[in-house]
């Protein structure tokens, strides 16, 4: 196997001098294989496809503000019609949905849901990427379903689309499985970075959720696309956090043990809500229906729930600035709160599980401001002297959502610190975020990505989605207290056609065999078929 040959079995000219000057017995194996490529060229492509994503996501976040607009001017224009206009809302959402879902069952399926499952199985090489189909149909169903007022989030289909963006570049340079790969997940990042406007939000969360690797040419490539992403995206949307709210006050130290409490909360919450996303889409699978029926049902629903609580409808980016602005700051408004949260709750479920393009990241932090306001309002009336806000509380219980339901505590604490410019918050969202991640291993919650995975490849026990499985190296990290910490190699379950070629441990590097004690940390090399990869990165795995 020449580590450097293209997918048509040509030499990539970029990596040829690179591996030829680093080819040295004497060096380092690992150091040979972070320099196969030429890094400058490399960390250009990461730039060009950065700037791509970051004008996809604005585009398309436009697009998504117009179809915003014309719903509320919809829904504006048949109030004023009252015994009949209630019916025009379900239909006319029902009919988008519908829309949707008929384009992404018959073009690409791929584009279903949030679309970062399917990433993470493409980089796995589970599934294949067909991006000349998937981004119209992302971009275009996601505008339909999301115009339609599905209770869905704009941000997983934009990471989906960098992601196609990222394939499309590669194939068209003709660059070679590894270099393809790094490109696919650093624009997956940047565009979550240019729709949080959150470069290092997006720089880690391919650290942490899509490669979960440390290598010199991973975090610098996908820092490089976010932040080339993010600029792009400020130059057309302004350089303001994603929520223009005010900066609260250092919380004082009394304080801590509610946001302890917040945070056991919202660790409960978020596994509540992985276990009944993951129910949903099972049981709208068992349904004898096309996408596009169970979509138009979803859109009925939604039009139908939204004459009564237009708040739930969307991602809901505009009710979750309202309550961190503190708009929701009297215990008046806590029964409307409540009846939010069972709404929100429920039409994400169903707008979801219904197939049609669209994420979850909107909607969780939604339901975790809300979470965070209402215990700010309980605390505040059994604790008045601790002098907490309770939109303060709602900062820390998006973050705890997220990493309750996500299982990425670093993404969470940067998003949320980036989207709201609030750095007085940090200490008291790592104590959150920490309680909620140890509350939702606690409760077995599988992470909701994962979990959306396995689901989706229940659907194939064939293997990888091209063809043969075909040989290629990775890098992995030893997790601690993973099954891999502390065990021999030849003790562990590994996949068949996969072996450990060397181990780096601090400044030393070894060749693998089977009598190797791994230990957390250690950086190994490994070669086998692509669609053992996941397994094996998963028993180096917390958890």
């Amino acid at each position: 196997m020449n580590p450097n040959s293209t997918q048509d079995g040509a030499v990539d000219p970029d990596s040829l001098s690179a591996f030829a000057e680093e080819a040295s017995p004497a060096k380092p194996l690992l150091g040979n294989y972070l320099l196969q490529v030429n890094r400058k060229v490399h960390f250009a492509r990461a730039a060009l496809i950065g700037a791509l994503a970051g004008s996809c996501a604005v585009i398309f976040q436009v697009s998504l503000d117009f179809a915003e607009r014309d719903r509320i001017e919809l829904m504006a224009t048949l109030r004023a019609y009252p015994h009949w206009g209630w019916l025009i809302l379900p239909v006319v959402a029902a009919t988008l949905a519908a829309l949707s879902g008929f384009l992404t069952e018959r073009f690409a399926p791929a584009a279903s849901g949030s679309g970062i499952p399917h990433i993470r199985a493409v980089l796995a090489r589970k599934r294949a990427i067909d991006w000349r189909k998937l981004l119209p149909v992302k971009f275009v169903g996601g505008i339909l379903s999301l115009g339609a007022g599905l209770s869905l989030g704009r941000e997983g289909p934009t990471v989906q689309m960098g992601a196609a963006i990222g394939a499309g570049v590669s194939d068209k340079m003709k660059l070679d499985e590894r270099s393809k790969r790094n490109l696919i997940a650093s624009a997956a990042g940047a565009g979550l970075g240019a729709a949080f406007n959150a470069p290092l939000a997006g720089f880690i969360f391919v650290i942490e959720e899509l490669q979960r690797e440390l290598s010199p040419l991973t975090f610098v490539s996908a820092l490089i696309a976010s932040v080339t992403a993010v600029a792009i995206s400020r130059i057309f949307t302004g350089q303001l956090p994603s929520f223009h709210i005010h900066n609260y006050p250092l919380p004082p130290l009394t304080a801590l043990p509610l946001f302890a409490v917040m945070g056991l909360v919202a660790g409960y919450a978020g596994a509540l809500f992985n276990k009944t996303l993951v129910s949903s889409v099972r049981a709208s699978q068992k349904l004898n229906l096309k996408v596009w029926q169970k979509a138009a049902i979803a859109g009925g629903i939604t039009g139908l729930a939204g004459w009564w609580l237009p708040e739930a409808l969307g991602g809901g980016h505009r009710i979750a600035e309202s309550i961190l602005r503190g708009d929701y700051a009297h215990t008046d408004f806590v029964w409307f709160m409540l009846i939010l949260l069972i709404g929100k709750f429920a039409l994400t479920m169903l707008g979801y599980s219904s197939g049609v393009p669209g994420g979850v990241f909107a909607p969780l932090l939604v339901l975790g401001a809300i979470i965070g306001q209402l215990f700010g309002q309980l605390s505040v009336v059994l604790f008045p002297s601790v002098g907490a806000t309770p939109a303060a509380y709602a900062v820390l219980g998006m973050a705890a959502m997220f990493t309750s339901i996500v299982r990425a505590p670093l993404t969470g604490i940067v998003l949320i610190l980036e989207m709201t410019g609030n750095q007085e918050q940090l200490f008291p969202l790592i104590l959150v975020c920490l309680i909620s991640y140890l509350v939702a291993e606690q409760a077995h919650s599988t992470p909701i990505y994962d979990a959306l995975l396995d689901l989706d490849l229940e659907k194939d026990k064939t293997g990888p989605a091209e063809g043969r499985p075909e040989p290629h190296l990775f890098l992995m990290t030893v997790g601690s207290h993973s099954r891999m910490d502390g065990a021999i190699i030849r003790d562990l379950p590994i996949p068949p056609n996969t072996v450990f070629i060397s181990i780096r441990r601090g400044s030393d590097e070894t060749i693998a065999t089977a009598d190797h004690e791994l230990m957390a940390g250690d950086h190994i090399l490994v070669a086998g078929h692509h669609g053992n990869e996941l397994e094996v990165r998963k028993l180096g795995q917390v958890g």
